[in-house]
């Protein structure tokens, strides 16, 4: 997984998860919620990329470049963690997108 401003670099996890299911969670392996952020900074550089009227693929790589990261490595740092599985963030978080 790559952003377009360059290599996300991290550690691959010991282990991965699998959900296995029990009564609690009527045998989904998932139970409750958590959060997947990609937070927009709005640096003075984003800003006047924005009120440029700068297409989207430049904002989100500048973006990027800045340190945002996309939802998909949020959710990979969840996996990381034990959190949740990789099968669940590929269903809810959008592919990062090359420009």
């Amino acid at each position: 997984m790559e952003p377009a401003g360059g290599a996300v670099k991290a550690n691959r996890p010991a282990r991965f998860y699998r959900p296995v299911g029990c009564l609690e969670c009527r045998m989904t392996g998932y139970l409750g919620r958590v959060g997947l952020y990609e937070i927009l900074v709005l640096s003075p550089d984003v800003k006047l990329a924005i009120s440029e009227n700068r297409e989207i693929a430049k904002i989100r790589d500048l973006a990027f470049r800045e340190g945002m990261k996309p939802l998909r490595i949020s959710g990979a740092m969840k996996v990381a963690a034990g959190v949740t599985t990789l099968a669940e963030i590929f269903k809810v978080a959008p592919p990062i997108e090359h420009a």
